[in-house]
């Protein structure tokens, strides 16, 4: 016997719309706000299929539902050998439609973030369900994005993304402190490039300010490239200031304070005689 002409999975267009349009409603009223923030590839690795180096430029506003009234999944709060590990979880659902307006994306992507004003997080995509609910009335209507925490490893945030989370990347990323001789003058701006050299195009080496602390002379920059010679002006591309450059250790890691990469290489330069050319035999 065929199925009931007037309320077929296929043919029922008007069902269909009806569900689609109650549930943008439900997420509207009982979701909240949220960042999706789309990846950018800048290197990929073809051999493992991963990206070695990846940046985030924009930003889009878009209401999601969070599944689960009782916290976070996922494991919580574990100490480890490394320190305490964060492994929180969280499912948001989106409306597809209200997904596709919002971003002019047709479905998030493995790999993109979503940042949650309301607890400051901010999560990585690991994977995308599309068929939940199962195909009522012979159609889907929204995703369900499974996220866990995210680890910042190096990621560029652009100008694009709002400034909270960018914020991440000030706190989190690989930074140098450069200390510079009084009779400096003006002030470096958070987010301005700053060079060594005749111009920013023709640099020497250059940065990314971090920030500028003008009673201790010091100079903290990110995405730092080149070699900066003591002695020599750091230039504020930016605000025009212009200080002589005392001293740095590009060693030492200011964002990352239980780093021991000093000290292994102190223990290491015991060991090991880097002065030697040939390792494996006599230089005849």
């Amino acid at each position: 016997m065929a199925t009931n002409l007037y309320f077929n999975n296929v043919t029922s267009h008007a069902e269909q719309e009806l569900i689609n349009d109650l549930t943008s409603e439900v997420i509207q009223l009982h979701g909240m706000d949220v960042f999706y923030i789309p990846r950018t590839l800048i290197k990929e690795d073809p051999l493992l299929d991963e990206d070695v180096l990846s940046k985030f430029e924009v930003a889009y506003e878009i209401e999601m539902y969070i599944k689960g009234t009782e916290g976070f999944g996922g494991e919580g709060d574990l100490v480890s050998k490394f320190g305490l590990d964060v492994r929180d979880e969280v499912i948001f659902t989106v409306h597809k439609d209200r997904f596709e307006l919002a971003t002019t994306k047709p479905k998030p992507l493995e790999g993109d973030l979503i940042f949650l004003p309301m607890s400051k997080g901010l999560f990585e995509i690991k994977f995308v369900e599309h068929e939940q609910p199962f195909y009522q009335a012979g159609k889907n209507y929204s995703f369900d994005i499974t996220c866990e925490l995210f680890q910042y490893s190096e990621e560029q945030f652009e100008k694009g993304v709002p400034e909270v989370i960018r914020d991440i990347e000030r706190e989190q990323s690989a930074a140098i402190d450069f200390v510079m001789t009084a009779g400096g003058s003006g002030s470096y701006t958070i987010d301005e490039e700053v060079y060594q050299g005749v111009s920013l195009a023709a640099a020497t080496a250059k940065g990314t300010v971090v920030s500028w602390t003008t009673a201790t002379r010091t100079l903290r920059a990110n995405d730092t490239s080149g070699t900066f010679v003591a002695g020599e002006s750091i230039y504020g591309d930016d605000s025009s200031a212009v200080w002589a450059l005392t001293s740095y250790d590009d060693q030492a890691l200011p964002t990352t304070p239980f780093a021991d990469n000093v000290e292994f290489e102190t223990e290491a330069d015991s060991i090991l005689d880097f002065s030697e050319s040939n390792p494996f035999g006599e230089v005849t």
